[in-house]
């Protein structure tokens, strides 16, 4: 039986107009993601990936192309519609962690399912069924500054599952967080993945994360140049805490490089 596909973008162009001049960040980008997929989008500052995400999540409107999930055109929908569809099927994690501060940890993971209406008993199951899933059941009578920048974004990822989002978008999820920690979120991703079946996009700029996808998407100024499918995931070192980040033993990774991916042999 043929994977489905969850999403698909057509000849998606972006630009932007700066003192009466059309700046084109998006250049005719075009892929796919398939339902039960790990993708990973990398590529230098300013390639366009943080726009890719906007359009993909209804946020921002392409100038030329098409979007489509599940086979139906997303910007065919209205702007009411789109935000129907994000809180329904959507979770999001960003860099920086969004909290209701005078919400406890299960309190924030909760909110969305208030939002949506559901009993109060189905309420708490999903709530506590969720926090053991990421290992942060013990922290859920907690408020948010009370715990790690680690365990923030893992409650962040519980609250994005909480839905039971048909895709899970991250945003440079580990962009603020310590080594072990960024380790950590990115496994738990690998775990949803494979275990659970959740289709995961996540933007990031730490070329160690690429090896755990399962497709790897490289942009450079407003292009995909590569899409890579690892041939199996690598753990790191044990002592990977002071772990030098470089990849097959080079320092040095040109991140411009259109045929990066093919060298680094992941």
């Amino acid at each position: 039986m043929s994977q489905k596909i969850l999403i698909e973008i057509k000849n998606l162009k972006k630009s932007f107009l700066m003192k009466d001049k059309a700046v084109e960040v998006l250049k005719g980008i075009n892929f796919k993601v398939y339902q039960g997929e790990f993708v990973v989008i990398f590529g230098p500052s300013g390639c366009g990936k943080s726009t890719l995400l906007n359009i993909l999540l209804g946020l921002e409107a392409p100038t030329e192309g098409e979007v489509y999930y599940e086979g139906k055109d997303f910007y065919s929908l209205t702007e009411d519609e789109r935000a129907f569809y994000r809180r329904h099927h959507v979770g999001m994690i960003y860099q920086q962690p969004l909290w209701v501060s005078s919400l406890t940890v299960a309190g924030n993971v909760s909110f969305p399912l208030y939002l949506l209406g559901l009993p109060e008993e189905e309420i708490e199951k999903r709530t506590a069924k969720i926090l053991e899933m990421v290992e942060m059941s013990a922290r859920k009578d907690f408020v948010p500054t009370e715990i790690s920048s680690g365990q923030q974004q893992k409650v962040s990822l519980a609250r994005a599952l909480a839905i039971d989002p048909i895709l899970i978008v991250a945003d440079e999820p580990t962009g603020n967080l310590d080594t072990l920690s960024g380790y950590q979120l990115v496994k738990t991703f690998t775990k949803l993945n494979e275990e659970e079946g959740k289709t995961i996009i996540m933007v990031t700029h730490d070329l160690e994360y690429l090896r755990f996808g399962t497709k790897i998407v490289h942009m450079i100024d407003g292009q995909i140049v590569e899409e890579y499918f690892p041939k199996r995931r690598k753990e790191l070192p044990s002592n990977f805490k002071g772990y030098k980040k470089s990849i097959n033993g080079q320092s040095e990774i040109n991140v411009r490089d259109p045929d990066l991916l093919k060298k680094l042999k992941l």
